[in-house]
């Protein structure tokens, strides 16, 4: 039937030939087929009779005839550009991340072609992209689907993403080149490729690696858009949460692609491969172990590498010292600082690191205080306790005293100074506000109060609402280690104007940390909460009232300032108070006007008023309110004799005594806002 049908139309054999099989296309597939046959039989090296086959076999979803016609015209016709067209928009389809129904069938008819081809399809066209991001795409597709490629492209494939990072010149490490050249590309190239790298482009790499992964983790949630912070303008917000923290997809790449799942695994995976091309010596399990197995493993590589000269280890020391500093260092500011890495964490707010009071007579719990120190651990190291409040304290203490070890490690040689500095400046660590808050620690930790003041002051001008508060509060620390109670208490008296009061006010026995035994300082990671940041401002206060009440200049301002503040968490202040009797017992008077307004205290009222008579030392005291001592000058009195002031005192205790059941906390707390200025000019 077919054969009847001739062409006597103004078109040319082949043209004709197609639009018949078209018009049968639809009503007829069969008989469409049967021209499209016939076509490419007659017509072998026509292009467009082949392709137009391609299209109906398509059209009809026939997977397996399109892919054997893609192949053919593959082989056949490599330089058409329509052809190219097609095997792109194929090789689009199998990357894209939304696979519908027409993404679906052009990747099952690509798998359906020999992987022969395919290998050559996919080099063909990446080696024909000017892009170098949809290049490296299809070259990473190519050596995952063939390996053996990875020899041959993959040493380049990292040189073109280097040099396009170079050329695009972004804000930040975090950049499309780099995530591609760290995450995807670099550890492919190192477990496949045998070839020989050179030492010092491996430590390129490795260096480049570091850099990324630690911007990556430190990206601000979005939106970022703070100049100068790791994680800049080139990052935008992408609505996603991912492992507790809403992460920013990269510039260039898709929201898929700028996940990384687990950044510190992928990173020491990466640093494992490096070091095992470099020739490291390092077990697999290192980052996975303890923190002290960690750290003695670098110590042991330092004490190796002073007993030989050509300085071996030198380099490996410095980037898994490095790598380790910053790992601890991040998730130690991640604990204390949760809001600044957006990790969400279960703390409510920032936590603080404190110097114990010294000269305090009350303890923080009834738990044990830490056992002596062992012959071998340094004896003028301040231990630190974690607030029984904080379920990991022990792990978040552990991450802060291994970076600073890490960090002193990195300091203890000149050369290693240099080379740490090196790094330190290229990653612009200076303006880490995360680095300026560890560093903060650090002084404090060592007893540098004069250093921390000065850093406190520089990094916390732009601090508001809790970190401003826990800035005052490490502040207060400071000067009050330098024995500048005034200053002290002018900032603890404004951090507890702030603080924010709770519901739950918890045991008010609980008292901030003596200092340690045998005469060892005593750290306190403390949460910045009213139930512990109150107990520990009332002791630095009191302590303070305490030197100037017990000086030689008798001071009876500080003197009852003191004993409104051991009302709370009474009676564990009881002994205090006993040295406070003696005192005014000797002094003979006591003068004190706020006494009935801030003091409700059984005992103490009970121990003053024992004060007056002959038994107690019948000590002149000067303590009614106002208004009771306006009635008693208006009283005739005679030597000797005055039972009209003696009943005054007696009612106005009894007065007092009524009061006996309100809150302490409260009452405390008022006192040291009202009579902020009386407390201050006290000092």
């Amino acid at each position: 039937m077919m054969a009847a049908v001739v062409n006597t139309g103004p078109v040319g054999d082949e043209e004709w030939m197609v639009l018949r099989a078209r018009g049968y296309a639809k009503s007829d597939p069969w008989t469409a087929k049967a021209w499209m046959i016939t076509a490419r039989s007659l017509f072998p090296q026509n292009f467009s009779i082949q392709f137009e086959a391609y299209s109906m076999e398509k059209s009809s979803r026939n997977v397996k005839e399109a892919a054997k016609l893609l192949e053919q015209m593959f082989v056949s016709f490599p330089d058409e550009p329509v052809l190219w067209k097609e095997v792109q928009t194929t090789l689009e389809a199998m990357q894209t991340e939304a696979k519908d129904a027409k993404n679906e069938f052009l990747t099952d008819i690509f798998a359906s072609i020999p992987t022969q081809v395919q290998c050559q399809m996919l080099l063909r066209v990446a080696n024909t992209i000017n892009n170098t991001i949809e290049q490296c795409r299809l070259l990473l597709l190519a050596m995952k689907k063939f390996p053996s490629l990875v020899n041959e492209h993959g040493l380049k494939l990292l040189e073109t993403l280097l040099t396009a990072e170079r050329h695009s010149n972004p804000q930040t490490s975090v950049n499309c080149y780099r995530k591609l050249l760290v995450c995807d590309v670099l550890p492919m190239v190192l477990s496949k490729t045998k070839a020989e790298v050179p030492q010092k482009q491996l430590y390129k790499w490795l260096q480049k690696a570091i850099e990324f992964y630690i911007s990556y983790v430190t990206m601000p949630p979005p939106p970022a858009s703070s100049p100068g912070e790791l994680g800049s303008p080139e990052l935008h917000a992408m609505g996603k949460k991912h492992g507790g923290k809403k992460w920013a997809s990269i510039a260039g790449l898709s929201d898929k692609e700028s996940q990384v799942s687990d950044p510190w695994g992928a990173l020491f995976q990466l640093l494992l491969l490096l070091g095992q091309k470099i020739g490291w010596d390092v077990e697999a399990n290192f980052f996975s172990n303890t923190r002290d197995y960690q750290w003695q493993y670098i110590v042991s590589l330092y004490n190796r590498d002073r007993q030989t000269e050509a300085g071996t280890y030198h380099k490996q020391i410095l980037y898994m010292t490095v790598v380790l500093f910053v790992e601890c260092l991040f998730n130690y500011v991640s604990s204390v600082d949760p809001e600044l890495f957006a990790q969400g964490g279960a703390n409510s707010g920032p936590l603080v690191l404190l110097e114990a009071i010294k000269g305090a007579t009350t303890e923080l719990t009834t738990e044990p205080r830490p056992k002596k120190l062992r012959p071998s651990e340094n004896p003028h190291l301040p231990q630190i306790q974690p607030s029984p409040l904080l379920s990991a304290g022990k792990d978040i203490v552990q991450n802060f005293v291994t970076a600073l070890k890490c960090y002193e490690l990195l300091h203890s040689s000149e050369h290693l100074r240099m080379e740490f500095v090196k790094i330190y400046q290229s990653w612009m660590m200076e303006i880490w506000r995360w680095m300026g808050q560890f560093q903060t620690d650090m002084f404090i930790y060592q007893g540098a109060f004069q250093e921390a003041i000065g850093h406190l002051q520089n990094f916390g001008i732009s601090t508001k609402g809790s970190v401003r508060m826990r800035n005052h509060l490490q502040l207060a620390c400071c000067h009050y280690c330098m024995g500048n109670h005034s200053k002290s208490c002018e900032l603890i008296l404004e951090v507890v104007s702030v603080l924010p009061s709770t519901e739950d006010k918890g045991d008010n026995s609980v008292k901030p940390l003596l200092p340690g035994p045998d005469g060892c300082r005593q750290l306190y990671l403390s949460t910045c909460t009213e139930i512990e940041l109150l107990p520990y401002s009332i002791q630095l206060l009191t302590t303070c009232f305490k030197e100037k009440a017990f000086s030689s200049t008798k001071d009876d301002n500080a003197m009852g300032h003191m004993i409104v503040l051991l009302q709370y968490g009474w009676p564990k202040q009881e002994p205090l108070f006993s040295q406070a009797v003696r005192k005014l017992q000797a002094d003979g008077a006591f003068s004190y006007s706020l006494f009935f307004t801030y003091i409700i205290n059984v005992d103490i009222l009970e121990e003053v008023a024992f004060m007056k008579t002959a038994e107690g030392g019948k000590v002149n005291l000067d303590i009614l309110p106002t208004s009771a001592k306006l009635i008693a000058q208006q009283r005739t009195v005679t030597r000797g004799v005055n039972k009209g002031v003696k009943e005054d005192f007696r009612v106005t205790m009894e007065k007092q005594v009524r009061r006996a059941d309100e809150c302490v906390e409260e009452l405390i707390r008022k006192f040291l806002v009202e009579e902020r200025e009386v407390l201050l000019q006290t000092l």
